[in-house]
């Protein structure tokens, strides 16, 4: 019944091997896995029904109609399962902890923050990027940004959107090897969600070819806008 899902999933497989460890394409064979149980389960339950003499086709496509629902809820457990990576959680929480970050001379790094905080109070923030975006995104410029950072709350120089960005080129200058690992792991993580978009794509598809006529017509017509399956590359 998955058989455009489970093709494209093989094709997913093999990208991976090319761009992650051997135990990051475990995750997605796993999911892999998951999605081979699931049609399996859905062909042999289709068999059951269509072989099935004491109902009329009518009641066959009710039935068929009620198992890719079931199937459906069946997924939705899988991906809450799958795409829950905890060791994304625990490299996030390694990032956000400063401990030891600091530099040997603390109070004179906060006078100096200070100091940049007074020369810039007024500046709007588009003049603050026309004039240091380059050196605050590359990083090269850390004073300017651990102080825009570091600035009281209510006195933020950026827009929040700025902000965390900032915020994630300083966890790459801190701790560039967690951040490496903890964007692989992001990737990963999106192309499971990309497995799961694209069998419930194909469910729902099954599905809405059971509903009768006037109710098909309708849910096809709220389903024109393809998902086109993109898995995020390097």
């Amino acid at each position: 019944m998955l058989k455009d899902a489970i093709s494209k999933i093989g094709k997913t497989i093999k990208q991976a091997q090319q761009t992650y460890s051997v135990e990051s394409v475990a995750a997605i064979e796993q999911v892999y896995a998951d999605i081979k149980n699931l049609n399996t389960f859905i062909n042999k339950e289709s068999d059951r029904i269509e072989s099935d003499k004491d109902i009329n086709d009518g009641a066959k496509r009710n039935e068929r109609r009620k198992l890719f629902e079931q199937s459906a809820r069946k997924l939705e457990l899988l991906k809450e399962k799958r795409t829950k990576l905890a060791s994304i959680e625990e490299l996030e929480t390694k990032l956000a902890d400063e401990s030891g970050a600091e530099d040997d001379e603390p109070v004179l790094k906060f006078l100096r923050e200070r100091e940049v905080r007074d020369r810039l109070y007024g500046m709007p923030a588009a003049q603050i990027l026309s004039h240091f975006g380059k050196s605050l995104f590359d990083g090269s410029n850390r004073l300017l940004l651990d102080a825009i950072l570091k600035a009281p709350a209510g006195f933020e120089m950026l827009p929040e959107d700025k902000i965390q960005k900032l915020r994630e080129v300083r966890t790459q200058i801190l701790k560039p090897k967690i951040a490496a690992e903890l964007d692989i792991l992001r990737r990963l993580n999106y192309s499971i969600e990309q497995i799961f978009w694209l069998v419930k794509k194909e469910l729902d598809s099954l599905r809405r070819k059971e509903l009768p006529t006037s109710f098909a017509a309708k849910n096809n017509m709220e389903a024109n806008d393809e998902f086109k399956f993109r898995p995020e590359s390097e």
